[in-house]
């Protein structure tokens, strides 16, 4: 279980890279009267660099566990096959220059926006092509040796970051979160289309945002204060407009004995929930939004009792997949303002449940792998059908920065998912299995999940 929950904080932290970046810019006001130099982590230097720091530290907390996500991959989507990372990588930097001809202001004028991007490029693309050749790690798909760093990635979060700098942090948050969305769908589309690992994203979405950090600092030591326009004033607060959009991730836990029962051939334990979710408030208490959520679980099954002989002397045991459903809710959000930037939230959506294919695996003994022309043959199947589904939730916020809160959640999903199962018939010449249907079954999947998310204010 530890291992699952692990491998989808790896994907987690991949595939929602831009609210770290924010927690890093957006700063509640401080006194300057009782802090009079910045602490430690108010300094230039941390500003600039706690960010890639932890995006390398999640390259080494994830490198042994590269291959499990790509098991992820190839077990869900195996065959996706869409080049939009080529294009999108480029996005936000088209933005600003699109913004800054149509007259839109930015932070700086033309001349010191087109200095800076000059040397977060040189740098970025120095760091990128030293290490490449440096380490020649082969890609996923065997294509090169020259997967580490991954280029799309460094390039898509340069780009965002200067987006962000130019306009995020001058006029809206919402540009820094269009271009970080931009940024991650590229890290997303790379290990999607099998072309890098997820440590080579997490070091270029790192690599990235330094560049761009050491190029605005290289350009401000050259322009100290000239060539800056004046910045437009904020007058909304998060309690009068808490639209927000947010990363979440915890435990599930399942409720219902079809899942949890201990006495069964099979049965759930622990599992993990991830997504996200986000809301538009046209009053401060009540908003309407939406939430994708994905739980899964990983499933117990010491009491399955095979008596077929044959199955017996060919294998080394077995395992089950994880059963997994995927939420698309949506409905009315809430959220009571309370003193010291606390807020009381909560929900009540309804919309799909969709779940994931799955199989119970035998694990072929090695003398029995050549004749099957595999190491492991699936004996039964199952797939949840889509169906109707409610979830209701209660958090606790606090927001820690100008655009950029924490908050504790619980939430319960309720779904009755009908599964269709089959059973292995048959094992052609060229070692296709051949599945049997067998009916469908209907179980119910409400479960608890409770743990942390990263909300990103809208104003």
């Amino acid at each position: 279980m530890y291992k699952a929950f692990f491998v989808a904080f790896t994907l987690f932290l991949s595939f929602n890279l831009f609210s770290l970046r924010l927690c890093a810019q957006f700063s509640l006001p401080v006194d300057s009267n009782t802090q009079s130099q910045p602490y430690f982590f108010q300094s230039r230097a941390v500003k600039m660099s706690i960010v890639p720091v932890l995006f390398f530290a999640g390259t080494a907390a994830t490198w042994s566990a590269r291959k499990d996500v790509r098991e992820l991959r190839n077990r869900y989507i195996p065959t996706f096959r869409y080049h939009f990372d080529d294009y999108l990588q480029y996005a936000p930097a088209v933005t600003v220059f699109a913004l800054n001809a149509a007259g839109v202001k930015g932070k700086h004028k033309t001349g010191r926006t087109l200095v800076s991007y000059g040397f977060s490029a040189a740098i970025m693309a120095a760091l990128v092509n030293t290490i490449k050749h440096t380490t020649k790690i082969e890609r996923p798909d065997g294509s090169a040796n020259n997967s580490f760093p991954s280029g799309h990635t460094a390039n898509s979060f340069m780009n965002a970051t200067f987006l962000h700098e130019e306009y995020g942090t001058f006029r809206s948050p919402l540009y820094s979160i269009g271009a970080y969305t931009a940024a991650t769908a590229t890290a997303v589309g790379r290990q999607l289309n099998n072309r890098h690992w997820v440590s080579d994203v997490l070091a270029g979405a790192g690599i990235g945002i330094l560049s761009t950090e050491l190029g605005y600092y290289i350009a401000e030591k050259i322009f100290k204060d000239k060539q800056e326009n004046f910045k437009p004033a904020r007058r909304i607060t998060v309690q009068d407009h808490p639209s927000f959009i947010e990363l979440k991730m915890g435990y599930a836990l399942a409720l219902g004995t079809d899942l949890s029962s201990p006495s069964s051939e099979l049965y759930a334990k622990t599992g993990f929930n991830f997504g996200a979710e986000g809301a538009w408030f046209f009053h401060k208490n009540i908003g309407i939004g939406g939430d994708f959520s994905f739980s899964s679980f990983p499933i117990n099954d010491s009491n399955l009792n095979i008596e077929d002989p044959e199955l017996l002397q060919i294998s080394n045991g077995h395992y089950t997949q994880p059963v997994g459903i995927r939420y698309l809710h949506a409905g009315p959000f809430f959220s009571l303002p309370l003193p010291n930037r606390w807020f009381v939230t909560a929900k009540l959506n309804a919309g799909t449940a969709a779940g994931v294919p799955g199989q119970i695996i035998f694990r072929l003994k090695p003398e029995y792998q050549e004749v099957f022309q595999a190491k492991e043959l699936p004996l039964f199947r199952y797939k949840p059908e889509t169906v109707f589904s409610w979830s209701a939730g209660l958090g606790i916020q606090k927001q820690i920065r100008q655009n950029l809160g924490v908050k504790a959640y619980v939430s319960y999903f309720d779904s009755d998912n009908t599964f269709s199962l089959a059973a292995l018939n048959d094992v052609d010449d060229q070692g296709h299995a051949h599945f049997l249907k067998l009916g469908r079954e209907k179980i119910k999947f409400n479960h608890l999940t409770f743990g942390l998310g990263l909300t990103a204010y809208l104003w």
